[in-house]
């Protein structure tokens, strides 16, 4: 292998050949970039030369010099091409890139500074609008690693272009991969402090976190072209260029380079031989954090919850479910037993999927992979805890394995509460108090702006000491629809009522319901949304019509202005 760092003879007769190449047009800037800086090369290695010419024609052209006993390979491209490459992935950061990975400036260093700044920002920034349209509850308890920005941009570019793959393995060698690691990190420090001075991000424990306005400047924002639609503009751009010869000429050598020393590798395969970025995506649990790549089994989980040989009599069992699958896990820890509930989120489809649509269809949408169900569960649950509002405490998370554990609430389920209120025809003191303290937790949600998505009794656990706990929030959401949670608790209660009977005991739970409600400081207008035809259409299929209409008008007049 050749020593890394160019010699001061071999910068001098790079500096003429721009010179050269630029003729009569101004050169902006120019830097030294591939094999002989990230220190890979041999000894036929080109020099690899990004040369920023004022604007003018051709806009992008590649020159292949001889250059002493080796060659020179001089990417020029005019300054406005390389800006809109570097600010809008014009080209698919075909030439941006150049700057992105370690690279040494020749003329111009501050501006290429400056230009490594805006690419890296911009990088940021799309990525973190990503996590945030892909994982909207997620991306508020997220705990990422600056180097995840590095790994993420390179998993990207990969997928988009796979011949560049060979570039980054090379760079990354066992021992060439610290130095080059630093020399990227530099731009990706600088560009996450200014988005932390702008409020955007902030840093905790050595960790990035998005704030609460980046969240809502995503989702307030109407993006001129889709995150995906994006990615395909410029996987065509990358592969629009790549069938110019001198264009790919780093790109093969970079490939023969690899092979050398990776006779058996396989093209296909290369990607995952880069670092998963996931691995540097954290969400924090009692028993520490966890990497969004990890794939805990529930064994792992109980060697993790207890220590080795304190564990007793493990019994697990299936305890329902019908869209998820659920185990209760019963063990001795010590003297006391433990339980735990383990939930498995599997994605819905085929006659699971359709009822559920149907039965909601134009009054509201289900979130529907099992990754994005267990991501509302996990940062919904965290984020009400957080407020104060019961709810279980989530005690570990598997990302990759769809698994969460949470711990086990021990009482009684609010649908007996409901069935003895319509079985007796009356509402007692302590029931009454039971049922309007449910509308008052809900109200506090709401005013979270917090939509609990799934507010049948019968996930509402009242435990011996009278206090009530929410779970299940698989469908929870910020920013959805609260009338829909009024209107699934009283008609789903409604249903319990039977068709003889009259509606009168569903009107005693809703105006105890909505009593609690607006008590909190429910908005009065939920109430009333709830009454309308849209809801009632929905629970039509399972609860009477007059009961129905009993709870709806209950809705209209407790929730009139």
């Amino acid at each position: 292998m050749v020593k890394p760092l160019l010699n001061k003879a071999l910068k001098e007769t790079s500096l003429n050949l721009c010179k050269d190449i630029a003729g009569h047009r101004e050169v902006v800037a120019a830097c030294f970039y591939g094999p002989r800086v990230c220190g890979y090369a041999d000894e036929k290695s080109d020099v690899n030369i990004l040369l920023v010419l004022s604007d003018g024609r051709p806009a992008l052209k590649g020159h292949l010099k001889p250059l002493n006993e080796i060659n020179a390979f001089i990417l020029a491209a005019d300054q406005g091409m390389f800006e809109k490459d570097v600010e809008q992935g014009r080209l698919g950061e075909f030439i941006a890139e150049k700057i992105a990975t370690p690279h040494e400036p020749l003329i111009n260093e501050e501006y290429l500074r400056l230009q490594e700044a805006k690419l890296k920002m911009r990088l940021i920034w799309e990525i973190l609008e990503n996590i945030v349209s892909e994982s909207p509850e997620l991306s508020h308890e997220l705990l990422i690693e600056a180097e995840y920005f590095l790994y993420e941009a390179m998993a990207r570019r990969a997928r988009l272009f796979p011949p560049i793959t060979y570039g980054f393995l090379n760079m990354l060698r066992e021992n060439l991969r610290d130095k080059n690691l630093n020399a990227m990190m530099k731009g990706y420090l600088e560009a996450l402090n200014k988005l932390a001075e702008d409020d955007w991000i902030i840093f905790s424990d050595g960790h990035v976190k998005v704030t609460k306005s980046f969240v809502e400047a995503v989702r307030r924002r109407k993006l001129p072209v889709p995150i995906f639609i994006r990615s395909i503009q410029r996987a065509v751009s990358l592969h629009v260029l790549s069938v110019f010869p001198k264009m790919m000429r780093p790109l093969i050598h970079d490939q023969k380079l690899f092979m050398e020393s990776h006779r058996e590798a396989k093209a296909e395969e290369l990607i995952f031989q880069l670092e998963d970025p996931k691995k540097h995506l954290f969400i924090p649990t009692p028993l520490g954090l966890v990497r969004l790549s990890d794939r805990t089994t529930i064994e792992d989980f109980l060697g993790k919850a207890v220590p080795d040989g304190e564990m007793l009599d493990l019994k697990m069992e299936e305890v329902g479910g019908v869209l998820n699958t659920v185990y209760l896990l019963t063990f001795q820890k010590g003297q006391k037993e433990q339980k735990v509930i383990v939930k498995e989120f599997k994605d819905w489809r085929g006659f699971k999927w359709f009822p559920l649509a149907l039965w909601a269809l134009g009054t509201r949408s289900f979130a529907v992979l099992g990754r994005s169900r267990l991501e509302r569960e996990y940062a919904i649950n965290q984020f009400l805890r957080s407020r104060g509002l019961p709810v279980p405490r989530v005690l570990y998370v598997s990302p990759k394995g769809r698994l969460i554990f949470e711990e086990f609430i021990e009482g009684e389920n609010l649908v007996q509460t409901i069935k003895r209120v319509i079985s007796d025809k009356q509402v007692t003191p302590e029931e009454a108090s039971l049922i309007r303290e449910v509308g008052r937790k809900i109200a506090e949600a709401h005013k979270l702006g917090v939509a609990l998505g799934d507010c049948k009794p019968e996930n509402v656990i009242i435990t011996k000491e009278g206090k009530n706990y929410f779970v299940d929030f698989e469908q929870a959401a910020r920013n959805g629809n609260q009338a829909w949670d009024i209107a699934e608790f009283l008609y789903y209660s409604g249903h319990y009522v039977s068709p003889l009977s009259s509606g009168k005991t569903a009107e005693l739970v809703a105006r105890e319901f909505i009593k609690g409600y607006l008590e909190a400081g429910g908005a009065e207008e939920t109430v009333r949304k709830a009454g309308s035809i849209r809801y009632t259409k929905v629970f039509s299929i399972f609860t009477p019509p007059h009961v129905l209409l009993a709870i709806s008008k209950v809705c209209k007049k407790m929730g009139r202005k």
